[in-house]
């Protein structure tokens, strides 16, 4: 038996295991991202994921010239060369998922639609690769693709590797003895009664685990009766608080609730919008390439009646926090502080002030929008179609996202994202 005990130095022992904990936390952090719902607290898991990332490298990239200019610590005489040899090849191969990790993650960055920034822990400013985000459309979409299956893979392979790493140290801790074991843990003695051992064995799930215990912000729940839907967008009123609600609010839509005077001889009527054949959402564009977003998590109150115009009305409100636009980055950070500010304002709220009918079929609703803390007049079109006790409405209007403070700092620019943002919405009722 091998009496060998040679280690590294210190600073490698340090940063083999502040980097070995780091690729543990990260994969159970990417693990919860994959499970956590849309909203601020995904867009928070993804900084903090990017965040994690950058830092292995730097520190990987100190590991790597630390290695060269420092020799390792001979493996025991006593191994055989074939293991000497997976030995060297694992080692290289860590070496390899170091650097790979945070590089292919910063291609996937880089090469997004969605272009969004990584600011290191809120609080540094990092750039995307040179020249990717300037390359045409479906190149870049290609790279993205190409990044994110080699991001995934080398995860996957990160894990399979690790599984054989711990193996192989239990193997010369506890049964072959050779104190290999102790190169990287200071002291270490061979033999079942090495607390060192059982810490890092312990240590190993703990950080795994630990990924759901990171805090993120949530947003607070609507006030309103929530409905569900699925593209584009009704425009919203202005008022945040329900405290004059309908009266007895349906688990659907319910088109408006205002009570029409005993004297009147026209009344409105009462809709019920079914949310599983409506549509709520937006449509703009992003560094050239089109986006359509749908909310899912809304309510509409609406009283209408083609005799009673004046006594109509349409109250739409919207939980910010629940979009989606076909990409996980992008939705994550639209209910961020840059965008929506979902966690401050949870909701858009639209609500008309008049109604006139502008031709055959076809209507046009003024009222307020309040979003992000803004309130700005908005003009809702739309075409409806009344059969019997069953209604259709389509239609659309155009906001400016700039004057609701949607979208800050660089994403204020209009070079990649416009100004105008038009909501669009269809909508399927009957009578209430």
């Amino acid at each position: 038996m091998s009496t060998h005990s040679a280690r590294y130095t210190n600073m490698a022992v340090f940063l083999h295991w502040l980097i070995a904990l780091a690729i543990i936390f990260q994969l159970g952090l990417g693990w919860r991202m994959g499970d956590e719902p849309k909203g601020v607290g995904l867009y928070a898991l993804f900084q903090l994921h990017k965040s994690i990332g950058f830092t292995i490298l730097f520190l990987s990239l100190l590991r790597v010239f630390w290695r060269l200019t420092h020799k390792a610590p001979a493996l025991p005489s006593s191994m055989p060369q074939w293991e000497k040899t997976a030995a060297t090849l694992a080692h290289l191969a860590f070496y390899g998922i170091m650097l790979g990790l945070p590089l292919t993650g910063w291609l996937l960055v880089s090469a997004s639609s969605t272009n969004i920034p990584t600011v290191l822990f809120g609080l540094i400013p990092f750039p995307h690769l040179p020249l990717i985000p300037h390359l045409a459309t479906e190149l870049k979409a290609q790279l993205h693709d190409i990044a994110e299956l080699s991001h995934s893979l080398l995860a996957l392979g990160t894990m399979a590797l690790l599984a054989l790493h711990l193996g192989a140290v239990l193997k010369h801790q506890l049964f072959v003895k050779d104190n290999v074991f102790s190169h990287m843990a200071v002291g270490a003695k061979t033999g079942w009664a090495e607390w060192r051992l059982w810490l890092i064995l312990a240590l190993v799930p703990a950080v795994f685990a630990s990924a759901w215990l990171y805090p993120t912000p949530k947003p607070k729940k609507p006030q309103p009766i929530i409905m569900q839907i699925t593209p584009p967008v009704l425009e919203y009123s202005t008022e945040t608080s329900t405290k004059s609600q309908s009266p007895q609010p349906s688990t659907n839509i319910q088109l408006a609730t205002i009570e029409p005077s005993s004297a009147q001889v026209v009344a409105p009527i009462v809709w019920q919008v079914n949310l599983k054949q409506s549509q709520l959402g937006f449509t703009t564009s992003w560094s050239g390439e089109a986006v359509l977003g749908q909310f899912s998590d809304w309510q509409a109150d609406i009283m209408f009646a083609e005799q009673a115009l004046d006594k109509s009305s349409i109250k739409v409100t919207v939980n910010l926090a629940q979009v989606s636009t076909g990409d996980e980055q992008r939705d994550a950070a639209l209910p961020s502080n840059d965008w929506f500010d979902a966690e401050h304002y949870p909701q858009a709220v639209f609500k008309s002030t008049s109604i006139k009918r502008v031709a055959n079929n076809s209507y046009q609703a003024q009222g307020t929008l309040q979003l992000r803390g803004k309130v700005q007049p908005v003009v809702l079109d739309f075409n409806l179609n009344i059969k019997a006790n069953k209604a259709t409405a389509q239609g659309s209007a155009s906001l400016s996202r700039i004057a609701f403070g949607v979208g800050q700092g660089e994403w204020a620019a209009t070079d990649s994202i416009p100004a105008l943002v038009k909501v669009v919405f269809n909508l399927h009722a009957t009578k209430k």
